[in-house]
């Protein structure tokens, strides 16, 4: 009897035992990838690297850890390695392959385009710039057939829906954040000016009326007001303005000898993000919308401009890599990716009001062509997976 109650009173120890063992490493390896992963948020890639290695030897097939090492390693630039973790995911069949972010990543080591891009055909028409509606299925685009440009609104396959200016060259179109109206630069009357065309009845208002170079307009998200290029103070010198559009009043909100343009409201319409060359190299600012608080939001030794922020994320193209193109620079982890790889000049980043599309201009040979980007359909997992293989020889490494 007593040798029965010992040998259950001896089992029930070992279970308790091999339980709290059992916690013991299961939460040890939750805290080494806790570790890693609160390293990672701070930006300490490399300190992220231990404690992930650690949670990794205890948990081989916990695809989280791989999924954070493939981050910590892009970020070192030991690509190889984070091939190796993705091929990893792959084989697990986590849905974490599938991330966005992390496609975007791989995508720019491999120089392939992360999404794909789909032409707006206009058979016959040079397409220098085009501009969203806040839905994304219209899109208002300057054209021309010679040199001319017209402002015409098109559907995604091309088709032309209206003609909405017949005199002088235009350009700069940009829907209002209700798409009821449309702001654009016309010559019209001698010099570039700003034009307001109301959809609904065909109304057009001139915004503008003065000896200066007035363009690069864009909309506050209320619709109220208007930031826009001039040189209206100095016929040599180019910078940023305010314009209230029902009472006309006119503020300058730049003042330096340099380059300040392509300015744009960001969602909130507390600030503006532009490009200025008050540094050397142009370069990504932000200030508020009254023009204070004057800031760089992004630098690097080559030029970057025409900026759009959307999300957390900035839009602009840059000639860091020799030709223009776009790219993509996420404020939260500080991670640049290039959107376009084709060969050709890409210019003029508009993205539609819900993040989706992102509509760019690409001069293929002697013309412009008009483009838009899907940013919520990445590259294929299938097609990712067999540029990394032919990346490594054609092989999974092990």
């Amino acid at each position: 009897m007593k040798q029965r109650l010992h040998n259950k009173v001896l089992v029930t120890a070992l279970l308790l035992l091999h339980m709290i063992v059992f916690v013991c490493v299961v939460c040890a390896r939750k805290n080494d990838l806790q570790k890693g992963i609160d390293a990672m948020r701070k930006g300490e890639y490399g300190k992220a690297l231990k404690p992930l290695e650690a949670a990794l030897v205890k948990d081989s097939l916990d695809p989280l850890i791989h999924y954070n090492l493939i981050f910590a390693y892009g970020h070192l630039d030991s690509i190889h390695k984070s091939f190796h973790h993705y091929l990893k995911l792959v084989g697990m069949g986590s849905t974490l392959k599938d991330s966005i972010t992390l496609k975007e990543m791989l995508a720019h080591f491999l120089h392939i385009e992360p999404y794909p891009s789909s032409p707006i055909p206009m058979r016959g028409y040079n397409q220098f710039k085009g501009s969203p509606s806040p839905d994304g299925q219209l899109v208002a685009i300057a054209a021309a057939r010679r040199d001319i440009a017209q402002i015409y609104l098109v559907e995604l396959d091309g088709r032309i829906k209206k003609k909405i200016t017949t005199m002088g060259s235009n350009n700069d179109p940009v829907f209002s954040p209700e798409g009821d109206r449309i702001i654009y630069v016309s010559n019209r009357d001698g010099d570039e000016e700003l034009y307001l065309y109301t959809i609904a009845n065909g109304e057009i208002e001139q915004l503008t009326n003065n000896t200066a170079r007035d363009f690069f307009p864009s909309f506050s998200p209320d619709g109220q007001e208007i930031v826009f290029v001039s040189n209206m103070d100095d016929i040599h010198n180019w910078e940023i303005y305010k314009i209230n559009i029902t009472g006309r009043r006119t503020a300058r909100l730049t003042k330096n000898k340099y380059w300040d343009g392509f300015p744009k409201f960001t969602q909130d319409g507390k600030s503006i993000v532009f490009s200025s060359r008050r540094n050397g190299s142009e370069d990504i600012y932000i200030m508020n919308k009254n023009g204070g608080g004057q800031k760089v939001l992004y630098t690097s030794p080559a030029d970057e401009n025409d900026p759009v922020l959307h999300s957390g994320k900035l839009y602009f193209k840059s000639d860091r890599d020799g030709e223009w193109e776009i790219y993509q620079f996420n404020l939260e982890n500080n991670l640049l990716v290039r959107l376009t790889y084709n060969g050709y000049p890409d210019w003029n980043p508009r993205i539609s009001q819900d993040g989706s599309k992102l509509f760019i201009s690409r001069k293929i040979r002697r013309y412009w062509r008009l483009y838009f980007i899907n940013l919520n359909q990445p590259i294929s997992t299938v097609l990712l997976t067999q540029k990394i293989n032919e990346k490594i020889g054609d092989k999974t490494i092990d």
